[in-house]
């Protein structure tokens, strides 16, 4: 046993002085992409403004939890992004839809958030949504301006990548593992989707808060909801939720 121990050891060591260095060859590859990383991080910061202007004046801290654990994972998303580990980037992603969602139910169900600490409620995905739906705050909005339809659409397909599914394999086609790759295909992929996703969560929320953001309420918090809704929106949510968002340079 101890002979066999030795020799995993061995490996074991090889094995990190392998990674390591790939690692930095895959960011320093990655970072001739820097303008798309920091698009993403444009986007990023209005779940930052959201959670501290709004949400913690709205929130128990226990509901709140949930959106801050999603704001994570979308950080989380952007570094795996830029490590080039592009399924676990788009497993996050995924959480960060489900904790977006919960933090909203659960913001209105005291009862349920103290039976899921629990470890005696669990909430769905599917089930809240129509919960969502069918939400007071979202009476006469539709799916397509409350980010609804998105939600359902990216959270299909972002499982596809949570299972496994062929597009989404690391391995594919590679005969051997793969940590992390350079590809500016699974970039562009993985762009797309969270580009989808920071519009959803915005979306949703000022479809719910739109009284805390109209007239001239918030202007920072509407400038930085205005890098992840793209210009051509602009108008709708002007016109259905009274919320005037700055173009976007």
């Amino acid at each position: 046993m101890q002979e066999l121990k030795d020799e995993i050891k061995l490996r074991f060591e090889q094995f990190t002085s392998t990674w390591q260095p790939e690692l930095q060859a895959v960011v320093t590859q990655l970072a001739a992409s820097e303008p798309v990383f920091f698009d993403s991080y444009l986007r990023l910061v209005s779940l930052n403004v959201w959670r501290v202007d709004i949400l913690s004046q709205i929130f128990s801290s226990e509901s709140l939890a949930f959106f801050l654990e999603g704001q994570n994972d979308a950080l989380v998303s952007h570094v795996l992004a830029r490590m080039g580990a592009w399924r676990s980037a788009l497993k996050s992603l995924r959480s960060l839809l489900e904790n977006v969602v919960f933090s909203l139910y659960f913001k209105d169900h005291p009862v349920e958030l103290r039976l899921w600490g629990q470890g005696k409620f669990k909430p769905g995905f599917s089930s809240t949504i129509e919960y969502l739906r069918r939400h007071p705050n979202l009476d006469g909005v539709s799916d397509s301006l409350a980010g609804l339809d998105i939600f359902v659409h990216e959270y299909s397909t972002l499982s596809k990548a949570v299972h496994g599914s062929s597009p989404f394999q690391m391995t594919a086609g590679t005969g051997s593992t793969s940590l992390w790759t350079a590809s500016t295909q699974s970039l562009g992929k993985w762009h797309t989707r969270e580009k989808q996703v920071i519009l959803a969560t915005n979306l949703v929320l000022m479809a719910f808060f739109r009284e805390n953001l109209q007239g001239a309420k918030h202007p920072q918090l509407r400038k930085a909801i205005s890098f992840a809704v793209p210009n051509a929106k602009h108008a709708d949510v002007k016109a259905k939720l009274g919320i005037a968002l700055s173009p976007a340079p």
